[in-house]
């Protein structure tokens, strides 16, 4: 969990009540609250694996991303954070990117998230996924966060060869 105290974002006033008949006011969750809480980076692909691929041929990537949820404590209240990777976006190294898109691409052969290098050179690639929230205080139903939260995945390098094609029987 990241550093910093909760801070009240707002309240709002439900039918439910205390033992004497006083409203209760819940909290509200907002989107720096589950930055705070955390989310886990989705997990980049690249095929081929190994960190080299050949200048003019897709190199294939994808998103392994799955719906994250937490239990914290607000203002002594229970509440579960439902967080859902919503988009992806590829960063190549060499000025180019992918997104953001909804799909998280798959291995080969779908081949529908790529990018091809047309100069030698390591390249850093990184991953962006962006995370729609909703919060759920003591059971209630869930209510939805404002905003969105982007978490990077660590880059992973490549090298881009210069190769020549071999025809074999």
């Amino acid at each position: 969990m990241g550093g910093g105290a909760w801070k009240r974002g707002g309240s709002s006033c439900r039918p439910t009540t205390t033992a004497v008949g006083e409203p209760v006011v819940l909290p509200t969750v907002t989107v720096e609250d589950v930055r705070r809480v955390g989310l886990p980076p989705s997990t980049a692909n690249l095929q081929p694996a190994g960190g080299h691929v050949v200048l003019n041929v897709p190199v294939n990537v994808y998103a392994q991303a799955a719906p994250v949820t937490r239990q914290v404590e607000v203002l002594g209240f229970p509440v579960t954070i439902r967080a859902t990777p919503e988009a992806f976006t590829w960063t190549f190294g060499d000025g180019g990117a992918l997104g953001p898109t909804a799909d998280p691409g798959a291995p080969y052969p779908a081949m529908s998230t790529t990018h091809t290098y047309t100069r030698p050179g390591t390249y850093p690639i990184t991953l962006t996924t962006t995370y729609s929230a909703e919060y759920a205080i003591a059971g209630l139903p869930f209510q939805p966060v404002d905003g969105t939260v982007d978490v990077s995945a660590p880059a992973a390098t490549v090298t881009a060869h210069e190769g020549t094609t071999v025809l074999v029987r």
